[in-house]
């Protein structure tokens, strides 16, 4: 696979690649937008397993579940970076990675070839690449127009789902009870403002881990992400096992092998360094 083979999968991938966090550090504000006069009623209803599924089609009483399985509000706080690494697998080859990011907005992912390696970084609305290869100096180039919009949101804490949800970046159309291969779940269907995208989640009732999403494209394509082998990271529920559909063919599957919450990082880590190679 080629430099710019890697890169036209790349844009395809990043939302995969930001889900592990996005799931981890949603509880964080969620709480915020939702009236506190709202919060009270629903408190009773959620019980030790997180309630009916009548119930949980009541966005408070969803939020308050949620919320639960993932460690609580203080915990969630308490989270500000999360380093990955794993394989990403397409077209028959596994990419090995590392992503770490940071709040509010920073993330920096590698992705390592048998002949060089390929950084993406984001520092906040600056978006840069990296690329290394042995004997070579590295080569540092700042992304504009499409490829910084796509690679700039792998900075975003919250995927579509979440935006809508807790910034109303589009509209959530319903939330109501729902079937997916047999399970039941919460089927919430949403729409997201800028990107054209209309979707639908599948939350698993009992554990609240999302099993599945759903999008349509403006042009008619769907893709469907797939979670899988959740495991808690820090309080948290992460899957380390996403796989990616394009119109019902596999297109990627990313498998983590090991994530770590609060790791240190420093700010130049995310700083472009124009001739100078200083992010390490």
């Amino acid at each position: 696979m080629n430099k710019f083979e890697l890169q036209s999968k790349f844009w395809f991938w990043w939302p995969i690649l930001a889900f592990p966090v996005l799931l981890i550090l949603v509880g964080g504000t969620v709480w915020f937008f939702w009236p506190e006069a709202e919060l009270s009623d629903p408190v009773e209803t959620v019980d030790v397993g997180f309630g009916s599924i009548e119930e949980l089609t009541l966005i408070p009483a969803f939020r308050l579940a949620y919320l639960r399985a993932n460690g609580g509000m203080e915990n969630m706080e308490a989270i500000q970076s999360v380093r990955t690494n794993g394989i990403m697998e397409s077209g028959g080859q596994g990419v090995p990675f590392f992503s770490i990011k940071r709040r509010p907005n920073q993330s920096f992912t590698t992705l390592k070839m048998p002949d060089y390696e390929l950084s993406f970084v984001v520092n906040g609305d600056q978006v840069w690449q990296r690329l290394k290869v042995p004997g070579q100096a590295p080569r540092h180039e700042l992304k504009t127009g499409t490829e910084a919009e796509a690679v700039g949101q792998m900075g975003d804490f919250f995927d579509p789902i979440m935006r809508v949800l807790l910034f109303n970046e589009g509209k959530i159309e319903e939330l109501a009870p729902g079937v997916w291969e047999g399970q039941e779940v919460l089927k919430l269907d949403f729409s997201s403002d800028g990107d054209n995208i209309r979707g639908t989640a599948y939350v698993d009732i009992l554990t609240m881990h999302p099993v599945a999403r759903v999008e349509e494209f403006a042009d008619g394509r769907e893709r469907k992400v797939l979670y899988n082998d959740y495991r808690t990271i820090g309080g948290m529920q992460e899957p380390f096992q996403v796989d990616t559909y394009l119109d019902d063919v596999l297109q990627s599957r990313v498998i983590i092998e090991k994530s770590q919450v609060n790791v240190g990082t420093v700010a130049s880590l995310f700083q472009y360094p124009g001739d100078d190679d200083t992010s390490e």
